[in-house]
């Protein structure tokens, strides 16, 4: 299954799970009004069977217009839209030849019921693609967190154990956050966690991954890298995150720093030894004086 675009906040994959759910029923309503006009007989709005009507109905709009930019041109996106035009013509040819012969045959009927049927899956998956989402991000730090974490992983360690390549796994710690906390309170802790999470986003290559391990953890996987292309990147992160101010409110700002503890992600080995690896080299990061990036073999 494709993933969700990641681009999307958690609030607004929930916005958009409400608005499916009062779209589907649009539809439902949409589809009950042609099944009553034709087994009663009664006339039915020229807007229900336009031949622009994929466009004009609620769903069609959202789609149009009122959808997230970042998903419009998405594979999903495009497939619900190809799918939801078919099944506006399939029942506006239904209803034009149950209006001119007063009268269907089964397979004119079964037609249309089948691109209903596959736009109610294709709905279905979005709506599963969000849920699946909204299950694998972390809430506060919107990075993903250690569900994801852990199947990222082992799919990575099969992975490189194919091809032979080398990745590395970062645990990144967060130095005296309890201090943060105790002094500035929580909000400020939680405002220092989401900046943490978008520094270390957009300071890493565009493949590399950031996910919440738990508190002020972070771990940071780096594909295809090795023990020296991983220390220089990291190290840029660590000098660069001692630059960055906080503003943690008007006229207040906090300078913070992090340590790190790396080593390669063994495919040899269960995803735990890893990243237990790399927690020690954290540990010794801190022993060491915080502040500073170690590297364990």
């Amino acid at each position: 299954m494709a993933h969700f675009d990641s681009h999307i906040s958690t609030g607004e994959a929930r916005e958009l799970l409400n608005r499916l759910e009062l779209l589907t029923l649009y539809h439902d309503d949409w589809l009950s009004a042609f099944i009553r006009a034709i087994v009663c007989d009664e006339p039915l709005d020229a807007d229900y069977f336009s031949e622009d009507a994929h466009l004009t109905c609620r769903f069609g709009q959202w789609l149009d217009q009122e959808i997230h930019e970042s998903l419009r041109q998405t594979a999903i996106v495009s497939d619900i839209r190809l799918i939801h035009r078919s099944m506006h013509r399939a029942y506006r040819n239904l209803f034009l030849v149950w209006q001119q012969n007063r009268r269907l045959s089964a397979l004119e009927y079964d037609e249309a019921n089948v691109k209903k049927t596959a736009f109610q899956l294709s709905v279905s998956t979005l709506q599963f693609m969000i849920y699946d989402y909204l299950f694998q991000v972390d809430p506060l730090t919107k990075t993903l967190n250690r569900t994801k974490l852990l199947s990222t992983l082992e799919r990575e360690r099969n992975r490189i154990s194919e091809t032979g390549e080398q990745s590395v796994i970062v645990m990144v710690d967060i130095d005296y956050f309890k201090k943060i906390n105790d002094t500035y309170g929580h909000v400020v802790g939680d405002t220092v966690l989401v900046q943490v999470a978008l520094f270390l986003s957009s300071s890493l290559r565009p493949m590399d991954i950031t996910f919440r391990y738990g508190g002020e953890e972070f771990l940071v996987y780096l594909p295809g890298a090795g023990e020296k292309e991983a220390v220089a990147i990291l190290e840029r992160i660590r000098t660069s995150l001692v630059e960055n101010r906080i503003m943690i409110d008007a006229g207040r700002e906090i300078h913070i720093s992090a340590s790190f503890g790396a080593t390669l992600l063994d495919p040899t080995a269960e995803i735990a030894f890893s990243i237990e690896k790399a927690d020690r080299a954290l540990y010794k990061a801190k022993q060491m004086g915080r502040n500073r990036v170690v590297w364990l073999d």
